[in-house]
């Protein structure tokens, strides 16, 4: 996958949205460029507690031809709920957050097992491209940084998660 933070959603039907980026991407494995062969339909539950469908475009590596999925930096990779809930819940701000108790406490978890892993992917890259993040990296810079690596632990987080 790879997320991207230059886009603008384009709004095709009630509630469905087109992402429309505004990045050349390439691909996060081996560097080469990659090309659209498609699109899918992501759900997510917006801050408001909606359903929006996104139209996400399927990119495919030249060179290693692996699949990504472009993603806007509005989610995080295999969770439901939009990145600015999840900050809020992160932040202990959950008196504007519109989701269930246990939604609320599964996502605390997640975070709290995967913290670690993100802070080490974080200084790895600092030292390895010689990048600096802000001293306190938003948890959406985070998982730009970590997803971008090709280094999001997606397999581990179902489990980690309960």
């Amino acid at each position: 996958m790879i997320v991207i933070s230059k886009y603008r959603l384009e709004e095709i039907q009630t509630g469905i949205f087109c992402v429309r980026s505004y990045e050349v991407n390439v691909c996060p494995i081996c560097g080469d460029t990659v090309f659209v062969i498609g699109t899918r339909k992501r759900t997510c539950i917006n801050a408001a507690g909606a359903r929006q469908i996104l139209i996400i475009r399927r990119l495919r590596c030249k060179a290693c031809h692996v699949i990504h999925h472009e993603l806007p930096d509005m989610l995080i990779p295999y969770k439901r709920h939009c990145a600015d809930t999840v900050e809020k819940i992160i932040s202990e701000d959950i008196v504007s957050v519109c989701c269930e108790f246990r939604t609320i406490q599964r996502i605390k978890t997640w975070w709290a097992n995967c913290r670690m892993y993100f802070e080490s992917v974080m200084t790895s890259l600092c030292e390895k491209y010689s990048i600096a993040f802000s001293l306190d990296p938003a948890p959406k810079e985070i998982v730009r940084a970590v997803a971008n690596a090709h280094l999001w632990p997606h397999t581990r987080s179902a489990c980690l998660s309960g």
